[in-house]
């Protein structure tokens, strides 16, 4: 029983969440009256990061909706306002513009809270394309265009760098798990071995320092494939 508790403490150790890297900013709620939408990226932990990547994966299809509806002679706030009819995760996520501009915000401070409120790289790009457009009155469309193409770009090579770390975060697993693996194959062929470690001071000081070793060895492992995906 166990070493079935300590197996199981070593799983949960290895594949759980990273609770020591917090949300770099608090995510703050806007919503705009009347659209029927939640508040963005809401909730808490994993949903909400998900959340923040159904926005980020959709920003690409967006910014083209943008550029596409300034060619055809909009100006910038027509043209976002345009692109948030579309369901989607991005489009909604930029509602809260098109309802601080109807509230008498400006264009550049409504884009500023919006990029603060997701706290993304690619979103931060965004805003920056958008803002330039707002500030200088150029014409943006394919500054846009090349924003959604960079942003597709960082995401296939993203998915490629994480698809390529796969094999390294199942061999830390492998390391981590053969050390106990061993252990039991030990305690069933020789029982006074396991008899050493369990029922004295001294096998329990080092069975537990032992797997509190293992544990931050996977733990330290997966943290270095966690950081080369980001």
């Amino acid at each position: 029983m166990l070493m079935a508790g300590a197996l199981a403490v070593l799983i949960v150790i290895a594949i759980g969440p990273d609770l020591r890297t917090p949300p770099r900013h608090p995510l703050r709620p806007i919503t705009r009256p009347g659209r029927g939408i939640g508040p963005l990226l809401a909730g808490t932990g994993r949903a909400r990061e998900r959340e923040r990547r159904r926005v980020v994966a959709g920003l690409p299809d967006t910014l083209e909706l943008v550029a596409r509806a300034l060619r055809s002679g909009a100006n910038l706030r027509g043209a976002l306002a345009d692109a948030t009819e579309p369901d989607t995760p991005a489009a909604r996520s930029l509602r809260t513009v098109i309802a601080r501009l109807d509230a008498g915000d400006r264009l550049g401070p409504a884009l500023d809270a919006w990029s603060a409120t997701i706290d993304d790289v690619d979103v931060v790009l965004a805003r920056a394309v958008l803002r330039l457009g707002d500030t200088t009155g150029a014409a943006v469309a394919g500054s846009l265009e090349h924003a959604a193409t960079s942003l597709r770009d960082r995401a296939a090579l993203s998915a490629e760098i994480a698809a390529l770390s796969s094999q390294a975060r199942l061999s830390a697993m492998v390391i981590g798990l053969a050390p106990l693996a061993f252990l039991t194959v030990s305690v069933v062929v020789d029982p006074d071995a396991g008899a050493l470690l369990l029922t004295t001071d001294f096998g329990l000081l080092c069975l537990l320092g032992g797997l509190g070793l293992d544990a931050i060895g996977v733990r330290w492992m997966r943290r270095i494939g966690v950081s080369v995906t980001r």
